[in-house]
């Protein structure tokens, strides 16, 4: 049986076949793979065998002229890469499978028939690099094989919105050499190598800013942790006379500033609250009172005082306080309003001058302030005593009025357009007073010249009693 068994196979292998059978004498080389890499020779679609590395496979066929080998090796590309069976790792490297494989583009070639001298194939294969381009978000695109050498395209969508409120935003690429920015969310990576790159993610929150008025500002997605400003625009015109104003904010800051931060270590929204004003306007109409037109709360009251007499010019010209009217009527100096809409309040006045009476004797009335275009009555005594002593029984005359007034009698009235001055004038009259000084020196003349007679007389009779005579 050992001996049939060998002649056996020496016909297979080195008997001619019949003139009707064609055979093909083969020689295989394969370059360019791994030593450990093994690589399938068909002939025809049948199996004649498998080199490793760059080797030489020999060998005859009745099988057909067509001499190929696997298109691409190790066995099961471009299946066994990632994602499928196994993760590229630290086995990486010229000897190891996992993320490198070979392709050869021409994989089939023609021999001649029936030759004695082996026909010389050769089979070129090309590496190939395997890609994972990991990421936990975003679509990632670009994982698969590339030919050594190749630029791969790389991408992941960015942002990504997985709940409310929060998302993750692209930074960077890792892993890998990235031809443009690491920080571009699609780029390339050269494949001179199997590799894995990366994509780092940052958390985001939303921070909403709301407000039924005015312009917010600082809303938006930002970085975890980052402190972020916001602000709104106030106040806000609702109409004539009507506005909204920023009161305080509410939610996740607390405060009365138009502007705040929050710190975005979760989603955040912060709300603005406003409150209405009124405008109240105020006419003193050219005088004075101790508040000017304002905006003030909606709900709240205030007080508006009048200030009479108010631009005084001292004993020329005044005004005096008359009333309210606008939005209350009253003639009482303070009046109170509450605001729940728009006012109006505006003070009347009365125009006041002042008339100046003067005299040098007796006594002037009339003098003081009287309203604009009233008629003012002044006055003085017709006549009027001097004093003693030396004025003794003289009187002074009332002659008529100088200044604003030709008025010849001592009680007169004039037109107040304007501030006034009237002078009463005076005429001494001393007749009383001379009559008395003559009467007075006629006395005491005739006393003294009585006087003088008794004396004489009383000379005259001593001098007879004595025996002397008067001379």
């Amino acid at each position: 049986m050992l001996i049939l068994a060998v002649v056996i196979m020496a016909a297979i292998f080195e008997t001619r076949p019949s003139k009707a059978i064609n055979w093909y004498f083969v020689t295989v080389r394969i370059a360019g793979v791994y030593p450990n890499v093994g690589t399938r020779v068909f002939a025809s679609g049948y199996l004649m065998g498998t080199v490793y590395g760059e080797g030489v496979f020999t060998f005859n066929t009745t099988y057909g002229p067509v001499i190929s080998v696997d298109a691409y090796t190790p066995d099961g590309y471009p299946y066994y890469g990632l994602p499928y069976y196994s993760y590229p790792g630290a086995s990486w490297g010229p000897y190891g499978h996992s993320g490198v494989a070979f392709i050869c583009r021409g994989n089939s070639q023609t021999v001649p028939a029936n030759t004695t001298i082996p026909t010389a194939l050769t089979f070129r294969y090309d590496p190939m690099f395997f890609l994972y381009v990991k990421s936990d978000r975003g679509n990632p695109e670009g994982t698969g094989w590339y030919p050594a050498g190749t630029l791969a395209r790389i991408g992941v969508t960015t942002p990504v919105e997985e709940s409310g409120g929060t998302r993750y935003r692209f930074d960077k690429w890792t892993g890998g050499y990235t031809r443009d920015s690491a920080n571009n969310a699609a780029g390339s990576v050269l494949m001179d190598s199997p590799k894995i790159v990366e994509a780092v993610w940052i958390t985001q929150h939303r921070l909403m800013v709301n407000s039924p008025y005015g312009q917010v500002s600082g809303g938006g997605w930002y970085d975890k942790d980052q402190t972020v400003t916001f602000s709104v625009t106030s106040p806000v015109e609702g109409g004539e006379g009507v506005r909204q104003v920023f009161n305080s904010w509410i939610g996740d800051h607390i405060g009365s500033s138009l502007t705040g931060t929050v710190t975005m270590n979760a989603p955040k929204t912060v709300t603005a609250v406003w409150k209405t004003q009124y405008l109240l306007m105020i006419d003193p109409k050219g005088g004075q009172v101790d508040k000017a037109a304002q905006w003030l709360d909606g709900g709240t009251s205030v007080s508006v005082a009048s200030i009479s007499p108010c631009s005084v010019v001292e004993r020329k010209t005044r005004m005096v306080f008359l009333g309210w009217h606008g939005a209350t009527t009253s003639t009482l100096n303070i009046v109170t309003l509450m605001m729940d809409s728009p006012k109006t309040l505006i003070a009347t006045w009365k125009t006041q001058y002042y008339l100046i009476v003067e005299t040098k004797w007796g006594t002037a009335t009339g003098e003081g302030w009287y309203d604009a275009d009233s008629m003012a009555e002044f006055s003085v005594p017709p006549e009027v005593p001097m004093e003693p002593p030396f004025g003794l029984l003289g009187r002074y005359f009332f002659n008529g009025w100088s200044g604003d007034s030709r008025a010849s009698s001592p009680r007169a009235t004039i037109l107040m357009d304007g501030a006034h001055a009237v002078t009463a004038t005076w005429t001494s009259d001393y007749t009383a007073m001379f009559l008395v000084i003559f009467i007075v020196a006629v006395g005491l003349t005739a006393v003294g010249f009585l006087y003088r007679r008794r004396i004489f007389g009383r000379s005259a009779r001593y001098d007879t009693l004595f025996g002397r005579r008067a001379l």
